[in-house]
């Protein structure tokens, strides 16, 4: 059994009710038309005997669409299938009263097909004389009834108007009205038979998508006003820039429906002001103020209960930027160029060059039987060492195997140092990537603000994010009244300290390219802080412009235009050159060379630590006794030049 929501009430009068032969063509019609429309309930409100509303009951039934016939009161909510209303207009007082009520709550809308019919008019045409029309009975009859009738052209009400006497033929005509205050119009829909033949009118352009020059008003959101000079292209614009991309894109949707668009603008896109109303934008499109959005704004539960939406149109991205820290401050550059096995294969093979030279040293004096003093594994750590910074060796090597290991060293050496020396100057001009999530960022010495927009505070205030709140509240609440502060201030922050800035990246991306090195531009990370919605166009509930609004943005969309505004408003992402960035000069701080310093310093304790020991131990031994110590005669002469 289909779940389905009866739409509108079935009301009696006291209208002479008609035989079921009477109705049979024209139910046999209804069915047609309600199966072709795809409908799953109908709701009939009808002056006619229990024999029509039996036949047509087990007609629609037959259709497998199910049907009402009880009093209730009008839904107002949407429903996910289709439903159909049939209205008999001869019943004038119920007609005028169900009209009314369906006016106020909007119920002409795509989702709802209104098949209206008129039986009694055939038999009223037969005392008049033969100076009748079809198009004259479709248009009298929506006159009479929806003159006042919110049917704009949303509304989906078809009449079917009988064509011949014989009561087997109808016209279908369906009416609407560009705007609340024009004059309703009627288009023929089609024709249909008793005998269950449907012939729609097939055009190509759809007259609802001509809204015949209509003035229609529309609200944009101007935030920075100081710097609002007007709509033109390539204006100067910093947060107001989605505000002159809407108004590229409506400009192109006038030419599209053919209307006029009263542009008027406020400072905020309006928010719940705690009693169920709103302010700025949404607040004008809640009060009917206007008709729709002239910008896109973020959809919202709280706003959706007020207002509809059309479809998304542009991105509103945010981001924190920021400079990654040099690689030297986070990592020891002086181990980074090479990998852990290169390093131990390096240890090993310098080892190896020390105990061979020891070994060829004791080896030759032995074999060559010389009084000459072998070269300690102290020396041999000496040349070793020598050779790996590339100092040379000032000892007198006398043996020829001993020469060529120590030529062999120095070669190794040669090319060890080379791949260090290439492998750190890149290094040393590296940013690194240590801070690629927002836990980085909060647990990072990075200083935060946040660029002010209509949104900033709101993206705050509401995040259930615990890391976000953290950032907030660890980084930002000490800034004072520099957490929030203007684009170019933030900007110029990353430029020259350790600072993390959250800013929309249209905004970041244009001041980024105009003052910032080439150079400079290679080190700025960003990390996306909100999943924002979409921007779209908003209307007011329940409008009866929302779905042709949807189909040709989308169908900007699919033709480049859309792609074309983005273009010509957002600038792309700076990009590093690194071929320019080569050539640049970047000067070593003291970051950079800090291990080498803590080298030094522990080399100089050591040596210290080193002498104080040598010191004790000579006044030690000086103390327990003298040690005699062979001396040679050294004869020491000066030269002078007289």
């Amino acid at each position: 059994m289909r779940n389905v929501m009866v739409l509108l009430c079935l009301v009696m009068t006291n209208f002479k009710p008609s035989s079921s032969e009477e109705y049979k063509g024209l139910i046999n019609a209804l069915i047609n038309v309600f199966a072709q429309k795809h409908v799953s309930t109908v709701t009939a409100s009808t002056c006619w005997s229990s024999d029509s509303v039996n036949r047509l009951l087990l007609g629609l039934s037959s259709a497998n669409i199910s049907v009402g016939f009880r009093p209730s009161a009008i839904p107002t909510f949407n429903t996910w299938y289709r439903c159909g209303i049939l209205v008999d207009v001869s019943c004038t007082q119920i007609a005028t009263t169900l009209f009314r009520q369906a006016s106020e709550n909007r119920l002409f809308s795509r989702q709802n097909d209104w098949i209206l019919v008129d039986p009694r008019r055939r038999r009223r045409r037969q005392d008049t004389d033969s100076t009748w029309s079809s198009s004259a009975t479709a248009l009298e009859t929506f006159e009479n009834h929806l003159a006042d009738a919110y049917v704009l052209p949303e509304s989906n009400v078809l009449l079917l108007v009988e064509t011949d006497d014989a009561g087997g033929t109808w016209d279908i005509w369906e009416g609407f009205k560009v705007g609340k205050a024009e004059r309703i119009r009627v288009y023929k829909h089609g024709t249909v038979t008793s005998d269950g033949v449907l012939e729609l009118n097939r055009n190509s352009v759809s007259p609802r998508t001509d809204l015949r020059g209509i003035t229609l008003k529309a609200t944009t959101v101007i935030t920075e006003p100081t710097k609002f000079d007007g709509f033109y292209p390539f204006a100067d614009a910093d947060l107001d820039i989605f505000a002159h991309m809407h108004n590229d894109l409506n400009m192109i949707l006038q030419d599209q429906l053919n209307f006029k668009m009263d542009l008027e603008i406020v400072n905020s896109f309006g928010w719940d002001l705690g009693n169920g109303s709103f302010g700025g934008l949404t607040g004008q499109l809640q009060r009917e103020e206007c008709d729709f959005g002239g910008i896109g704004s973020f959809i919202r539960a709280d706003r959706m209960m007020v207002i509809d939406y059309t479809i998304g149109t542009f991105y509103r991205e945010q981001g924190a930027l920021f400079k990654q820290p040099p690689l030297s401050s986070v990592r020891n550059i002086c181990v980074l160029p090479f990998k852990t096995e290169v390093w131990m294969m390096t240890f090993f093979t310098f080892l190896a060059f020390t105990g061979l030279i020891v070994f060829l040293s004791r080896v030759t004096k032995k074999f060559k039987n010389t009084d000459d003093e072998t070269l300690t594994v102290l020396d041999s750590v000496t040349i070793v060492h020598g050779a790996i910074c590339q100092q040379g060796c000032t000892m007198n090597l006398n043996t020829v195997s001993i020469r060529v290991s120590i030529f062999v060293l120095f070669l190794t050496a040669v090319f060890l140092f080379t791949s260090y020396s290439a492998s750190i100057v890149a290094l040393l001009q590296s940013p690194s990537n240590s801070i690629n999530t927002i836990k980085n960022l909060v647990e990072s010495s990075m200083t935060f603000s946040a660029q002010i927009t209509p949104y900033s505070e709101v993206y705050f205030d509401e995040t259930d994010d615990p890391l976000l709140r953290k950032l907030y509240d660890k980084k930002m609440k000490v800034e004072g009244s520099r957490k929030f502060t203007v684009a170019s201030e933030g900007i110029a922050r990353i430029r020259t300290e350790f600072h993390g800035f959250m800013v929309e990246v249209v905004s970041a991306y244009k001041l980024i390219s105009r003052l910032w090195r080439e150079e400079e531009k290679c080190g700025f990370s960003e990390i996306p802080l909100f999943k924002l919605p979409i921007l779209a166009l908003a209307v007011v509930k329940k409008s009866g412009y929302k779905d042709i609004f949807k189909q040709k943005i989308i169908l900007q969309q699919e033709v480049g235009l859309k792609n074309r505004i983005i273009r010509q408003w957002i600038p792309p992402k700076p990009v590093c050159d690194s071929s320019n960035r080569a050539n640049q000069f970047v000067s070593v701080s003291i970051k950079e060379i800090y291990p080498m310093l803590q080298i030094y310093g522990c080399g100089l304790c050591i040596s210290i630590i080193i002498l104080v020991l040598e010191m004790a131990y000579s006044a030690y031994t000086s103390h327990h006794g003298k040690v005699d110590v062979p001396r040679k005669n050294i004869d020491v002469s000066f030269v002078y030049n007289k």
